[in-house]
């Protein structure tokens, strides 16, 4: 067994362990003080996720996970890898169709044979991410394909969603970085 094969299940029980954590009420409680939105916001922008998601999953569901859904501020972001496009076109249009949407935005690839190397691509991102004291990373989301990282998500100024752009773009493997990352208003 390589370094690189024995590396990737580290990552992923590390990345287990961590999302385990956010799903505890500790989690939900520190997420949503963190959060830069209203929890009003963050309420409505939960509900339309969700029935994104649950609409897409009761279409396929093994198709559903390659779909990644977030929503700030009513504007839907559909990331992921996949190669069905009846697929993708259902899950812009139930974006689209969903009541409180106000816009949509779509970064939807075609699935490669990279995720081991995205994986560790990915874990090197978010450790970059947290270990810059300077930068809040907390409500920042990153997705990894073909060694393209995708962020998305909250940031306190325009000058935070930069310095992450900048760290993201340092990190080694990283190809291209695309921000969704949204300042305050």
């Amino acid at each position: 067994m390589t370094h690189a094969s024995k590396a990737i299940p580290c990552v992923l029980l590390i990345t287990l362990a961590l999302a385990c954590v956010a799903w505890t009420p500790w989690g939900a409680i520190y997420g949503s003080a963190r959060d830069e939105r209203s929890v009003g916001d963050q309420a409505a922008d939960k509900k339309i996720s969700l029935t994104i998601k649950g609409a897409m999953a009761d279409r396929d569901a093994k198709m559903a996970l390659k779909i990644h859904v977030y929503c700030f501020l009513r504007h839907v972001y559909l990331v992921g890898a996949i190669d069905d496009r009846d697929f993708r076109d259902f899950a812009v249009e139930t974006a689209k169709g969903t009541e409180g949407v106000s816009q949509v935005y779509t970064h939807l690839v075609n699935e490669t044979d990279t995720m081991s190397a995205d994986l560790e691509i990915a874990a090197r991102v978010r450790a970059a991410l947290i270990a810059e004291k300077a930068l809040s990373s907390t409500q920042i989301e990153t997705e990894t394909m073909n060694g393209e990282v995708v962020m998305v998500g909250m940031v306190r100024s325009e000058k935070d969603a930069q310095l992450a752009v900048r760290i993201a773009r340092g990190v080694q493997g990283v190809r291209k970085v695309t921000s969704y990352l949204i300042p305050p208003r």
